[in-house]
């Protein structure tokens, strides 16, 4: 098997700084604080790289960071000022040596690099493992918390499929709270099987379909990730061919999500059968209790295979920012849309069209939404608002095909995604 070390060492990150310190380029600010050390949860206003480099603990190696400045007159982890034998700087390359982040736990842990008083925060990501086979992906289950990066494309193939998460076997359930950095890579032709089909007038029962708990609490989240939970993150990772049949909530990625949830690329089949209570693209829930869910520019194109679901998610309280679905059948019913005119009041807001709406189940039922934006009291029908929808919207397959729909001021950064025109768009393999 390939070994994913040296690769990462080589991971670049790209920064210009002008000797003044006065300006520096699209990658990272230089900030004035002094040094205090790298608490958890650093603020976001402090200067930190766009890109990460990465270090993998099963394939120790220094990290290396392309970094354009004259002098580096010190580097600071943690709470503490590096050995001058623990790093190097030649001119374009800052060298950290592999002792510093070996023995660390998996996760991202920020370097400060000193250009005279001012510094910039690197992002280093600790890896539990890189992954390059199903097998391996599968394994997931076995570490919840863990950090993981595709090392190659994934394919399921031929393979049964339990949702990560839930139990099975001796594996317990547990909400996925760890990182996948799929780095352009995809995971593809899986099937979420949640009923065994009785066989009976075609009626599923509530078991697994690959044995282990045979309970309505294992069954009810069904994605690829069962659950994911406020440290989540699921990031820059193509999901091609997901089938989902969904029991109680169901999406391609995640039956209920609670992280974030960016740059990811979709194509599935949606079954909202039987118990079946939310089903969408991305996850059935976006948000829920303290776990306030994001998902940010995601594209989804999706397939009914039976039932009413909806585009990203069919029901959010979190946050929907810039991302966009198409069906198959190209078939999009908006609220409020003005057919004569084939458009829609540009300052639509659902939350307000529902507010003022006399509101109907057949409005629920009806409508292509990206997410339904709140809570609904389903004895009076009455609507509550809840999560944030922005810049998002189910569309015609056509507007997914015009890459001027994608600007970067959107967040939609060009060394991430594919857009061309009259193609679908995709992510780029980031090269290590």
């Amino acid at each position: 098997m390939k070994k994913f070390g040296f690769a990462m060492a080589a991971a670049t990150v790209l920064f210009s700084a002008a000797l003044s310190f006065a300006a520096c380029g699209p990658a990272g600010t230089l900030v004035t604080e002094p040094n205090k050390g790298i608490p958890q949860g650093v603020p976001s206003d402090m200067g930190a790289f766009d890109e990460t480099v990465y270090f993998e603990r099963e394939a120790p190696a220094d990290v290396h960071i392309h970094f354009d400045a004259e002098d580096v007159l010190k580097v600071s982890y943690k709470y503490r000022t590096l050995d001058e034998d623990e790093y190097n700087f030649d001119g374009e390359t800052l060298t950290v040596d592999a002792s510093v982040f070996e023995g660390e736990s998996a996760g991202d842990k920020r370097l400060r690099v000193f250009v005279d008083e001012n510094y910039v925060e690197v992002t280093v990501r600790v890896i539990t493992k890189v992954i390059y086979t199903a097998e391996e992906f599968d394994a997931i289950r076995k570490d919840l918390n863990g950090v993981y990066v595709l090392g190659a494309d994934i394919d399921f193939a031929g393979r049964d499929f339990w949702p990560i998460g839930k139990a099975y076997g001796s594996v317990k359930s547990g909400t996925f709270e760890g990182v996948l950095d799929g780095r352009g890579h995809s995971v593809s032709n899986i099937t979420l099987n949640c009923y065994e089909y009785s066989g009976t007038n075609g009626e599923y029962s509530t078991g697994p379909s690959t044995g282990g708990q045979i309970s309505n609490s294992a069954n009810y989240n069904v994605g690829i990730f069962a659950t994911t939970g406020g440290s989540a993150q699921i990031v820059d990772t193509a999901f091609y061919n997901i089938t989902v049949n969904c029991q109680g909530l169901g999406g391609a990625i995640a039956g209920s999500n609670g992280g974030l949830i960016r740059n990811c690329r979709v194509s599935c089949t949606l079954f909202s059968r039987g118990e079946c209570e939310k089903a969408a693209g991305i996850a059935g829930v976006n948000g829920s209790g303290d776990a306030a869910g994001r998902i940010e520019n995601c594209i989804v194109v999706y397939t009914y295979g039976s039932g009413t679901p909806r585009g990203i998610a069919d029901w959010n309280v979190g946050t929907i920012k810039n991302c966009y679905a198409a069906a198959t059948d190209n078939f999009v019913y908006y609220p409020d849309f003005d057919y004569a005119m084939e458009r829609r009041d540009p300052d639509f807001s659902y939350n307000t069209y529902l507010n003022d709406s006399n509101w109907t189940e057949w409005i629920y039922t009806n409508y292509s939404l990206p997410a339904f934006p709140g809570t609904v009291d389903t004895s009076l029908w009455k609507y509550y608002p809840g999560g944030k929808i922005i810049g998002s919207d189910v569309v015609r397959k056509e507007f997914l095909l015009d890459p001027a729909n994608f600007s970067e001021e959107n967040g939609w950064d060009s060394a991430i995604w594919n857009f061309t025109s009259g193609q679908f768009p995709t992510l780029k393999v980031q090269n290590f």
